[in-house]
């Protein structure tokens, strides 16, 4: 089933019934918009002041995020051999598994009577949603290093696309804004090489 978008505040609420090193995952998701395995794949040499700098595990592309001084000093504080989030199996296992953390997020939800349905991804379209709304789409684009714009629509939008949003107004309304940009900034481009284009070709 699909994560679904729910105000932050809910996933916070469910955050304070959660397993410590689980809720810090999840606060590293909602500060960073990295996926959950990047989060849990984090190491203390991945933080240098308070930037974190990895390699993501789905797209091998670099993500380099700054942490809040709060954040940076309890990731390290829970390290163990070096791992941010060491897995309960100690040897066994590098670090947590994703599905821990899944599992205790889906427990607490469903004890506080949550409907949507949260995964740790849902952190991902929170903090998308956010950027969007005091940055704009193109700071979210970067942010959560989409190739594709239509994707990152689909983060930037989701409190629209969410079950629980009846009225399409707001969703239509956005998309045809960022439709709008989208042709003002071609418009510009095509302008700018005409532009270069006439004066390349004067004698």
């Amino acid at each position: 089933m699909r994560s679904e978008y729910t105000d932050v505040n809910i996933i916070r609420a469910c955050m304070a019934q959660m397993q410590p090193h689980n809720a810090l995952a999840m606060e590293t998701v909602l500060q960073t918009g990295l996926r959950i395995d990047d989060v849990l794949s984090i190491r203390t040499d991945n933080i240098t002041g308070r930037t974190l700098c990895i390699t993501e595990m789905k797209t091998g592309k670099t993500a380099r995020k700054v942490l809040s001084a709060k954040l940076c000093k309890d990731l390290k504080s829970n390290a163990v051999d070096g791992w941010c989030f060491p897995s309960r199996c100690g040897a066994l296992a590098q670090h947590r598994t994703r599905q821990a953390v899944y599992t205790d997020l889906r427990k607490c939800a469903e004890a506080l009577g949550v409907q949507a349905h949260l995964s740790p991804h849902s952190g991902r379209k929170v903090y998308a949603v956010d950027m969007y709304r005091t940055q704009g789409f193109k700071a979210v684009k970067e942010a959560l290093n989409h190739d594709n714009e239509a994707v990152t629509l689909l983060y930037a939008l989701s409190d629209k696309l969410s079950e629980s949003h009846t009225d399409n107004t707001d969703l239509i309304n956005a998309i045809a804004e960022r439709v709008r940009e989208i042709v003002r900034f071609e418009l510009q481009r095509i302008e700018k090489l005409i532009l270069l284009s006439k004066y390349t070709d004067e004698p």
